[in-house]
């Protein structure tokens, strides 16, 4: 009998210590990241050039352009227009597996501006062809009326039908600071961005980037009429970033993003300005 309790005593010891041992997971290997990274350009048109980039187990190609372009993800060629004279530092971050990354740069240096930059489309309509073109709002300003910023949905559902002046939701009802104020946008010998308070005053100038292909613009210091407002989310409209989503002659609008969207449709919060040629 004791013999019997002394087995069982020993077995009950042996399957604690099993329970103690720590479990082993299985765990993947990481892949090889990417190494050995090469960025190429080639310039036939110097406005214009291609880069390409290459690493050994690299695949996804995250670049900034230097001229306030970002092309992410992108190819790993790609191209992006440099219409003014400077040192362009052009960089690019090659992912691999596991986003294991590595990055690499480059110096591009135009040494001429391109002079056709003032008649290309989107440049021409909001600078006036380079000589300087004034944006006000597109609005009586003793009342403010028809609405001159207007709440969208973030996932620009039903965009068209928010801008409707007649709609009953989403007016941002009042009069802002600024609402006698100036947008001018021009080309005198580099990109120029002033805004006025009001109409005659001397002005903040600043400058800006213009994406033509993606369609947005970024206002670099200070900021556009209305930047900061109760009814936006003003550490998002103080980045500067904005969509243009209509640039003619006479009429600008200008869009950003409040609250991303989720899945649902009409959801997320949006903002548009809505700006008329002086």
């Amino acid at each position: 009998m004791k013999k019997e309790i002394y087995i069982l005593q020993v077995i009950a010891i042996v399957l604690v210590l099993t329970a103690c041992d720590p479990e082993k997971m299985s765990t993947g290997t990481i892949g090889v990241g990417p190494t050995n990274p090469k960025l190429t350009v080639t310039s036939e048109d110097p406005h214009n050039p291609v880069f390409t980039a290459s690493a050994d187990h690299g695949y996804i190609f995250h670049w900034d352009m230097g001229n306030g372009q970002k092309i992410a993800p992108g190819s790993n060629t790609v191209t992006s227009y440099y219409p003014f004279a400077g040192t362009y530092t052009v960089d690019v971050t090659i992912y691999g597996d596991a986003a294991q990354s590595v990055s690499i740069d480059t110096a591009y240096v135009v040494s001429s501006t391109d002079l056709s930059v003032s008649e290309r489309p989107v440049w021409k309509e909001l600078t006036g062809g380079g000589a300087g073109r004034t944006w006000v709002y597109n609005t009586d300003p003793s009342t403010g009326l028809p609405d001159y910023c207007y709440q969208t949905t973030g996932d620009l559902v039903n965009y068209p039908d928010n801008w409707m002046p007649s709609a009953s939701w989403g007016q941002c009802v009042r009069l802002t600071p600024d609402i006698n104020g100036e947008m001018t946008f021009d080309l005198d010998g580099g990109v120029n961005y002033t805004y006025h308070q009001v109409a005659g005053d001397a002005g903040v100038k600043g400058t800006f980037i213009l994406d033509v292909d993606n369609m947005t613009i970024t206002i670099k210091d200070p900021y556009i009429l209305d930047h900061n407002v109760d009814c936006t989310n003003s550490s998002v409209t103080s980045s500067g970033v904005y969509r243009i989503m209509k640039l003619t002659d006479d009429e600008m609008v200008l869009w950003q993003m409040q609250n991303e969207p989720t899945a649902a449709p009409g959801s997320g919060v949006g903002w548009g300005w809505s700006f008329k040629r002086k």
